[in-house]
């Protein structure tokens, strides 16, 4: 029991980890597209969350839940979740900044949704170690 709640704890630290590291990543490209280059804010976070993404699931894969080669599934499963995660961010940060809150307000206030759920599905559906490739 006491290792099966350090290992949890160590993939939540790691995963909050390249959780950071993702967000700083997409909120740069995010800010640079939207605010300097003028670009479309769907457009920009489309290129945002794409970017990020890539990053995340090498990183979390890798190194946060220590998955031992490449499995189709979890690049499918986790493909699912970035669409829904793309939609849900999209339609939220354009209903918010049509409310009026300000444009990195709302990505931040999607990022932070997002996050709440992401971690369970990582570590019990999308990285989820087979048991039987365990032993």
């Amino acid at each position: 029991m006491m290792r099966s709640n350090r290992k949890i704890a160590g993939e939540w630290i790691r995963y909050l980890l390249v959780g950071f590291s993702s967000a700083a990543l997409e909120l740069v490209i995010f800010f640079t597209l939207f605010n300097v280059m003028r670009i479309d804010v769907r457009i920009a976070n489309i290129i945002a969350l794409l970017c990020s993404a890539i990053f995340n699931y090498i990183m979390s894969s890798r190194w946060t839940f220590k998955v031992q080669g490449f499995r189709a599934r979890s690049v499918v499963y986790y493909l699912i979740l970035f669409v829904f995660n793309q939609v849900f961010s999209t339609l939220v940060i354009v209903w918010l900044i049509d409310m009026g809150w300000v444009a990195l307000v709302a990505k931040i206030f999607t990022m932070a949704c997002i996050v709440t759920w992401n971690f369970v599905l990582y570590r019990s559906v999308i990285f989820k170690q087979d048991k039987r490739s365990m032993r």
